[in-house]
C-alpha cells in the first residue's frame, strides 16, 4: 500500500505525524512505520495461534475522510501458507479494498489481524493477515530489503553514459550471450521522476519466481502472465504500475499504426479508466541504460480520480490523462514511461526510466 508514495503520515483528529517505514513485508502487505513525536497506548494483539469459526469480530479502517467505520462480522475461513501456519483469515465483513490495513479485533478489544483486501474481484470474503504475523514483519523485511541491496544502493542521480551498457544487454540493446529472460534473480532497475517536485527515487523489479505461465518479481508484488496479463498486488513504479491495464501498457503483436481502447478498473483502487491507445511510431531512444530501437505507444483519456485522494466511495471526479510508454522489442521491456493528469486536488507529471537491467 506504500509503494509509490513520495511521504508517509500519519492522521489522528486534525493532526498528521510524520512516519517512516522501518521494515516492508512485501508477502503479506505489512508494513512497520516509525511515527514522530506521537504517543498512544499499544494495541493488545490476541495471544490465540488462530480465532475460531465463527469467531465474532469488528472491523475499524478509515477508507474514507469521514473517519473510522466499523463493521461487525465473524470468521468464516482459515488459509494455511506453504509452511502450513496460518496465513489469511477470511471474515464476512463488507470493507472497500481501500480499508486495506485496517484493524481486526475480537469482542475484548484484541487485535486479531490486519485487513489486506481479496485475494482477487470475484472474491466476496474480505482477508486479513493474522496479528502474529506483526511480529516476523521486521525480520522478513529486513531480509528482503538486504537481498535488494546492491540495487537500491546503487547511485541514482548521475545518469551512466550511454557508451556504459549494462553487462546484462548487449550493445544494440539485446539480451547478453548466455543469459535467458526471465531468469530468478533478473533485475530491472528504473528511476522514477518526478517532474513537479523533481525528486527521484529507485525502482527494481527483481525476479524471484519464474513458472510455465507466470513470472514473479518482487515476492509477488507484480505478476506477468505469458499470455500479456499483468496482476499488480503493490504497485511500485508510479502511474506505470498504479494506472496499468490489465494487459499491460504493451497490447500483444503491438504494430505501428495499431489503434486500441480500454475500459478497467485501476489496481488496489478500483478507480474506473477509460483510454485510447496508438502505436504512433518507431524511433530510437537513449535512456540511462542506452540506446534502443523503440515503438512508442500514446495514450489519452480519462481516469477517475478521488477526493483528496481516499478511493473508497468518496466524492469522484474524472479528469483528462495522458501517458506515453517506449517499448523496446528486443527487451520485451518498456525502457521509458511518462504520465500526467491534473486533478483538483492533485496532479502527476512523471517519468520512469531505465538504469539498467543485469542478472544477479
Amino acid at each position: 500500500m506504500l509503494a509509490g508514495a513520495s511521504g508517509i503520515a500519519v492522521r489522528r483528529d486534525n493532526v498528521s505525524y510524520d512516519a517512516t517505514l522501518e521494515a516492508p513485508d512485501v508477502e503479506r502487505d505489512l508494513c512497520l512505520l516509525r511515527v514522530a513525536n506521537f504517543s498512544a497506548p499499544a494495541v493488545v494483539i490476541t495471544a490465540a495461534a488462530a480465532p475460531s469459526f465463527g469467531q465474532k469480530i469488528v472491523a475499524a479502517a478509515s477508507p474514507e475522510a469521514a473517519g473510522v467505520a466499523l463493521q461487525e462480522g465473524s470468521v468464516a475461513g482459515l488459509r494455511a501458507g506453504a509452511d502450513g501456519k496460518l496465513d489469511r483469515i477470511e471474515i464476512t465483513v463488507q470493507m472497500p479494498s481501500a480499508a486495506s490495513g485496517g484493524g481486526v479485533f475480537d469482542d475484548s478489544g484484541r487485535l486479531v489481524g490486519v485487513l489486506a483486501g481479496r485475494a482477487d474481484a470475484g472474491d466476496k470474503l474480505l482477508k486479513a493477515v493474522p496479528a502474529n504475523s506483526i511480529a516476523a514483519a521486521r525480520e522478513r523485511g529486513t531480509a528482503a530489503m538486504a537481498s535488494y541491496k546492491p540495487s537500491l544502493l546503487a547511485p541514482a542521480a548521475a545518469p551512466a553514459p550511454a557508451a556504459a551498457a549494462p553487462v546484462a544487454t548487449d550493445e544494440a540493446g539485446g539480451i547478453a550471450a548466455g543469459k535467458q529472460s526471465p531468469a530468478v534473480g533478473e533485475v530491472w532497475r528504473y528511476e522514477l521522476v518526478d517532474k513537479l517536485t523533481h525528486k527521484r527515487r529507485p525502482v527494481v523489479y527483481r525476479v524471484d519466481k519464474v513458472e510455465a505461465e507466470r513470472v514473479s518479481f518482487n515476492q509477488g508484488a507484480r505478476i506477468e502472465s505469458r499470455d500479456g496479463r499483468v496482476e499488480i498486488a503493490t504497485p511500485a513504479g508510479g502511474d506505470f504500475d498504479a494506472v496499468s491495464p490489465p494487459r499491460g501498457w504493451v497490447p500483444e503483436n503491438v504494430k505501428p499504426g495499431m489503434r486500441w481502447k480500454y475500459s478497467y478498473k485501476q489496481p488496489g483502487t478500483d478507480l474506473p479508466t477509460e483510454l485510447s491507445g496508438e502505436a504512433t511510431g518507431e524511433s530510437t531512444i537513449t535512456v540511462p541504460a542506452g540506446s534502443f530501437r523503440v515503438l512508442r505507444i500514446d495514450y489519452k483519456g480519462y481516469v477517475m480520480r478521488p477526493f483528496y485522494g481516499f478511493s473508497g466511495g468518496g466524492s469522484q471526479s474524472s479528469v483528462p490523462y495522458t501517458a506515453v510508454a517506449w517499448y523496446a522489442p528486443e527487451l520485451k521491456r518498456v525502457v521509458r514511461f511518462d504520465a500526467s493528469y491534473v486533478a483538483r486536488w492533485d496532479k502527476v507529471d512523471e517519468s520512469l526510466v531505465l538504469l539498467d537491467h543485469r542478472f544477479d
